[in-house]
């Protein structure tokens, strides 16, 4: 895993932002690949809770990312 300062597509900013932005841009791809597995009949329950606790990461991130602006003076 590269970290955000050495990923070009992150923006300059809060290294905590950077991070948080960075984590939910590869579980939303991951969330994407995960989906599919979801019509096998032998993946079908593995899929769909790696699917949920991906979900649920992304939200958690993005209150997370929330938390972290009003703290800085970001959020209004």
């Amino acid at each position: 895993m590269v970290f955000p300062d050495e990923d070009p597509t992150v923006q300059h900013g809060d290294r905590t932002l950077q991070l948080i932005d960075l984590l939910v841009e590869r579980l939303e791809e991951c969330l994407g690949e995960v989906l599919p597995l979801q019509t096998d009949d032998l993946l079908k329950e593995y899929a769909k809770d790696a699917g949920t606790s991906m979900a649920s990461a992304i939200e958690k991130l993005s209150l997370a990312r929330a938390k972290k602006e009003q703290q800085i003076g970001r959020g209004q």
